[in-house]
């Protein structure tokens, strides 16, 4: 398992972080236009090696407010590993299409670099 949480203060609050690196997750959603929809679909499916130098080639992705896609991403604070999933909007909901994809290191790096402001 790559990510666990722990709680904190009497059990009332609980923090979630990365095992490999020990750091705070955070999470967001992003809905993307089509056409960034399609780019990040295609870098989630490539090797690893590959999204980085596809991603340093990008420009940071905007959210859009209706957008077709919609993009879950949880990350560690210090961005060495990442967690995402793609999901387009069709038949009045977000469905997957991609399974969850975990990076770690540079990969994580480089992906958070467009989807992170």
């Amino acid at each position: 398992m790559q990510i666990s949480n722990n709680k904190t203060f009497l059990g009332l609050k609980e923090s979630i972080f990365s095992n490999t690196t020990k750091s705070d997750v955070d999470g967001i959603e992003l809905k993307l236009n089509s056409e960034d929809g399609d780019k990040i679909k295609e870098l989630l499916e490539l090797p690893d090696e590959t999204i980085c130098e596809m991603a340093s080639k990008m420009d940071c992705l905007s959210s859009a407010e209706d957008g077709t896609y919609e993009l879950s991403v949880c990350y560690s604070q210090d961005r060495k590993f990442a967690a995402l999933q793609l999901a387009k909007y069709m038949a009045f909901k977000y469905r997957p299409v991609t399974g969850v994809r975990f990076v770690e290191n540079e990969t994580a790096e480089s992906l958070l670099k467009i989807l992170l402001k």
